[in-house]
């Protein structure tokens, strides 16, 4: 039986994400420049996006800046001020606000906001400053379509795990979260400068993106979703096809929908399980008058591709509440949502829901048993030496509905105690000194990704993981118990051939301001001090105990690679509480009880 039908509030969304807009409106303007310049020193070419949000209000009856023309102003500058900072080739210095500089480039979701802001004011900017808009805007959009969609800056680097080699001769675009954008863009400026070229030939790559969409509804860039940014190319099809109409692109849309709403805790985080790209974010402790404690995720995403399928208005419903809680400058990529409401038609009506076991093949679980969420991930894949593709080593995570995430946080590079099972010595590898050069896959005699890994569910509330490292195998149980406890166990099933000692390791979410707790009476705070225990019989941590076995060990805290700081250095908020076990073919069994 289908579920009966709901609809989302039109009128209330929209006044959500107009109030939204208007509470950015006085950093905004506090930032802008004679020159054109928008935000804060040092400059960076994303700081002009506000051109479109500053456009949407202006041409919004009833906002406070309503056809304001010193707001005219601000915006025709801006555009300019975008054309003034483009090298001979259209592109941008790729600046960021730690003052490091990582090349040129046409920065997609710059360019896209750029032509649309024209597509809405160019009747307005006046003679000149629109001559400097569109003279900036047709050197961009001829660089990108020579060389972001279909040349060799771009070309498919194949093969790639998993995908046929190339024939003699073939050339095939790398379908990839930038130049999806980049095609979104180029069809509309193939719209308003009569190039039908520009349009095809973003037609054709949108094509290429629907055939690269896995059928469980993400795209890889590697092995395995990219779950945060698959994000990215839902939002890029969605906005291609509000702009073209192109139905083709549907069915694409709602599958990457489905994905997102299974894949989603209900604190509105993304499940970070299968992630090859990014970890779970570091949490904020807000607190009520009375002092009740809330740990809130970075960003809960809602983005215009949910308007357009039955999944992706779910999810939005579903997020909505969530966002309204949140402080409004959290919310990410309201000028697009603002922008797609005012051109779709229709009721916001689903059926959709989360589905209590959602498998995609053989590689992952999500299971949903309330108020637990378990999420196993199969998926292996050879280390990447670059640093934005993350080691596929934690395959499982643990959500309790009272407690958030417990257990899992997703991946990293070069630090082994994040891996869910390792063979030979931890401390062979760390993540400091890393620079942008080095290798982050390097040869070294300690093993901490899987070969391979199975999934199986022996019971209602039972799932076992079979995971193999080196030649090492390993078994992983997780069996619910009841609404307050879970049991995890491990056991090795055979060892490595080479004799290195084979281990597991349980990585905790820090909540702030909750120290650690240890049997012995101690306590840790999470702070820069570094704590490593052995002996205990049981940590405690937020609202949560895990009993151990004496052979445990205990880290706090360990830090991950953070491929988005120019060194990979991680704040001490970013590490994990690391429990490790000796695997032995005695099994080790651990009690995780939410204390209430």
């Amino acid at each position: 039986m289908s579920a009966s039908p709901a609809t989302l509030d039109r009128a209330e969304l929209r006044a959500f994400l107009i109030s939204n807009l208007e509470s950015h409106l006085d950093e905004t303007l506090a930032n802008v420049r004679p020159d054109g310049r928008l935000g804060t020193d040092p400059w960076i070419n994303r700081d002009q996006h506000d051109i479109l949000p500053l456009t949407l209000l202006y041409q919004t009856e009833g906002s406070s800046i309503y056809r304001d023309p010193k707001i005219l102003d601000v915006i025709a500058k801006g555009g300019a001020y975008l054309a003034k900072k483009l090298d001979e080739k259209g592109m941008w210095r790729f600046d960021k606000k730690d003052g490091s500089y990582w090349g040129q480039i046409y920065t997609p979701w710059t360019y896209l906001r750029w032509i649309m802001t024209y597509k809405l004011i160019k009747d307005e900017l006046p003679t000149d400053l629109r001559k400097e808009w569109e003279d900036g805007l047709l050197l961009g959009f001829t660089g990108i379509s020579a060389t972001e969609l279909n040349s060799k800056s771009n070309i498919y680097p194949g093969p790639l795990p998993g995908r046929p080699a190339l024939k003699e001769g073939e050339v095939i675009p790398w379908v990839h979260n930038i130049p999806s954008h980049h095609a979104t863009a180029l069809f509309l400026a193939g719209e308003l400068f009569d190039r039908p070229e520009w349009q095809q030939q973003a037609r054709e790559f949108m094509q290429l993106v629907v055939a690269a969409q896995s059928p469980h509804g993400w795209w890889t860039e590697h092995v395995g979703p990219v779950v945060l940014y698959n994000r990215v190319y839902i939002e890029a099809l969605s906005l291609y096809y509000m702009l073209s109409n192109d139905e083709s692109v549907l069915p694409a849309i709602e599958r990457g929908n489905r994905f997102h709403l299974n894949y989603m805790y209900p604190n509105g985080v993304m499940i970070e399980t299968v992630d090859e790209r990014n970890p779970y974010g570091v949490l904020t402790l807000k607190r009520d008058a009375d002092g009740t404690a809330h740990y809130l995720p970075k960003q809960v995403n809602i983005h215009p591709g949910l308007f357009f399928s039955d999944s992706g208005r779910a999810l939005l419903a579903h997020q909505m509440p969530i966002v309204r809680t949140r402080d409004q400058k959290e919310v990410v990529d309201v000028d697009y949502l603002y922008y797609c409401l005012n051109a779709t038609d229709g009721e916001l009506t689903y059926t959709a829901r989360q589905e209590p076991r959602f498998r995609m093949g053989d590689d992952s679980l999500i299971a949903r048993e309330n108020p637990w969420i378990v999420s196993l991930s199969a998926y292996c894949a050879p280390r990447w030496p670059g640093r934005f593709i993350q080691d596929r080593q934690n395959l499982a995570s643990i959500y309790h509905r009272d407690s958030g995430l417990i257990l899992g946080g997703g991946n990293t590079k070069i630090q082994p105690l994040w891996s869910t099972m390792t063979v030979g010595d931890t401390g062979l590898l760390k993540p400091t000194g890393a620079s942008r050069d080095t290798d982050l896959a390097p040869a070294i005699d300690v093993a901490y990704t899987p070969d391979a890994c199975s999934i199986d569910e022996p019971s209602e509330r039972r799932w076992t993981q079979t995971i193999t490292t080196a030649g090492a195998v390993a078994e992983l149980a997780f069996e619910i118990v009841d609404d307050k406890s879970i049991t995890i166990s491990s056991r090795l099933v055979k060892p490595a051939p080479d004799g290195r000692a084979a281990a597991a390791h349980l990585t905790f979410i820090p909540y702030p301001e909750s120290p650690i707790r240890f049997s012995d009476g101690s306590t840790a705070e999470l702070s820069d001090f570094a704590c490593e225990k052995t002996g205990q019989t049981s940590i405690a941590h937020h609202n949560w105990k895990l009993t151990l076995p004496d052979s445990a060990q205990v880290h706090w805290p360990v830090l991950p690679h953070n491929p988005y700081t120019d060194d990979g250095h991680a704040a001490t908020e970013e590490g994990r509480l690391v429990v490790s076990l000796p695997l032995t073919s005695e099994p080790h069994q651990l009690t995780l009880r939410i204390e209430s």
